[in-house]
C-alpha cells in the first residue's frame, strides 16, 4: 500500500518572504541609508546664492528620505523649515474663506487632508480653522497639526530677528473674487510691514495677477507656467511680470538663462532627493522652493 506524507509549506519561513516582511525590510535600509547620507553630508557641496525656500513648508508627507509626518502648510512643517533646518524663506499656498480670512491649505477641497469637506472660499473660517489634518494612519501617529491662517504664520515671523522670504502662491477659484483678495492680502501684509523685496505673489492666471498689480502698481508678480515654459515666459514678458515659477524637473538650463537674461526672477520648485535637489541647484535659478530643506541646505557651500 502506498504510503503518503503530507507536507507543510514553510515558504514563508524558509522560502521567500511574505510580501509584508519584505516591505518593512526595505524601509528600513532605507531609513538607515538616508540617515547615513544625509546628517553625515556624504557628497559634493556646490556653491551658490540660491534662495533656499520649503515648499508649502517642509514640503509634502513622505514616509522614507527624509522621513516626513508633517502636512504641508502646516504650523510645524513651517517651523520645521524655518528653524531647525534653516531656510531663507517659505513658499505657502493661501486661500481666502467665505468671511474673508486668508487660510494655508494646498488643495482644492478639505477632504484630501481632513475629516470635513468643501472648499474653503465657501466656508466661513470658524469651520476650518482648527481641523485636524489626516494624512493617513501612519503619518497621523507622527502629528497632530490643524489648519491654519495665514496671519499665525506671519505672528510667528514677525518674532524672528528679519522677516524671511515669502512666495504666496493665490488660490482662488472665483474671478470675481480676484480684486478682494489683492486688496484683503495686501492690507494684511501691510498690517506686518511685510517689504515687498521679500513677496512674491504666484499664480498661473495672468488676470488675477493683474488684480494685485491695480491696487499696488508695485506687488511683485510671479507666473506659473503650469507645464508650459514657453507660453508662461511669453505672458511674464509681454504683462512684465517679475518673475516665472516652474517645476524644477520640467524646466531646462537654457530655458532658466533666457528668463533671468529677461530680468526675471526665477523661483523652480520640487526636489526630495539629493540627486534632485543637486541638478536643481545647477540649473542656477535664483530660488528653489524645495521639499527637502535639510538636504539642500546641507548641499550648498
Amino acid at each position: 500500500m502506498k504510503t503518503t506524507t503530507k507536507k507543510t509549506d514553510t515558504r514563508t519561513v524558509s522560502g521567500s518572504m511574505p510580501s509584508w516582511l519584505v516591505v518593512t525590510a526595505t524601509v528600513v535600509v532605507l531609513s538607515v541609508l538616508g540617515f547615513i547620507y544625509y546628517p553625515f553630508g556624504f557628497g559634493q557641496k556646490i556653491k551658490s546664492d540660491v534662495l533656499v525656500l520649503g515648499h508649502a513648508g517642509s514640503g509634502f508627507m513622505s514616509p522614507i528620505n527624509p522621513f516626513n509626518p508633517l502636512p504641508s502648510n502646516s504650523m510645524a512643517s513651517i517651523e520645521q523649515a524655518m528653524e531647525e533646518h534653516g531656510a531663507d524663506g517659505v513658499e505657502v499656498d493661501v486661500q481666502l474663506s467665505q468671511d474673508g480670512v486668508f487660510i494655508l491649505y494646498h488643495d482644492l477641497d478639505l477632504n484630501s487632508m481632513s475629516d470635513k469637506s468643501g472648499m474653503i472660499e465657501n466656508l466661513k473660517a470658524a469651520d476650518v480653522v482648527g481641523v485636524k489634518y489626516k494624512g493617513g494612519f501612519f503619518y497621523d501617529l507622527f502629528h497632530d497639526e490643524e489648519i491654519v491662517t495665514l496671519e499665525m504664520m506671519l505672528e510667528r515671523f514677525s518674532t524672528y530677528p528679519e522677516l524671511p522670504y515669502l512666495q504666496i502662491d493665490l488660490r482662488n477659484y472665483t474671478p470675481q473674487r480676484n480684486l478682494y483678495y489683492a486688496q484683503s492680502l495686501l492690507t494684511l501684509l501691510q498690517k506686518y510691514d511685510y517689504p515687498f523685496e521679500k513677496l512674491m505673489f504666484i499664480s498661473p492666471d495672468p488676470e488675477f495677477l493683474e488684480a494685485f498689480r491695480q491696487v499696488n502698481p508695485e506687488a511683485p508678480l510671479m507666473i506659473d507656467t503650469g507645464g508650459d515654459f514657453e507660453a508662461a515666459y511669453k505672458v511674464a514678458v509681454e504683462r512684465n511680470f517679475e518673475g516665472i515659477c516652474a517645476e524644477g524637473k520640467s524646466v531646462s538650463f537654457e530655458q532658466v538663462k533666457k528668463a533671468k537674461e529677461q530680468g526675471l526672477f526665477v523661483s523652480l520648485f520640487g526636489g526630495k532627493s539629493r540627486s534632485r535637489i543637486t541638478k536643481m541647484i545647477k540649473l542656477q535659478p535664483d530660488a528653489i522652493q524645495v521639499n527637502n530643506v535639510a538636504t539642500m541646505r546641507d548641499l550648498l557651500e
